[in-house]
């Protein structure tokens, strides 16, 4: 784990970066890994998140996305679920 501080993903720009990520999903043709998007997403707007860090994410992550009605509410669950995982990763630093 690389990840020095998680980020803050709840911002106020979350519904914007929501709808980004399921624009770019639709536009995938409905082929496209809905993890995956949003993994490189939160990469690539993160400045602490490395190529390591998300492929240990992925690794971890275990979103049901069938519990969802719209893709945006499944993009929102696996952003929450990798902030949920970095706070972690940021205790476990802090712990040791």
């Amino acid at each position: 784990m690389s990840c020095r501080r998680s980020e803050d993903l709840s911002k106020p720009t979350i519904p914007k970066f929501v709808e980004s990520i399921a624009t770019t999903v639709r536009a995938q043709s409905g082929s496209a890994d809905v993890e995956a998007v949003v993994l490189r997403a939160v990469a690539r707007r993160s400045e602490s998140i490395d190529l390591p860090d998300v492929l240990e994410l992925r690794s971890l992550l275990d979103v049901d996305g069938a519990q969802v009605d719209t893709l945006e509410e499944q993009v929102a669950t696996i952003i929450s679920a990798i902030d949920a995982e970095l706070a972690g990763w940021d205790r476990q630093e802090v712990a040791a």
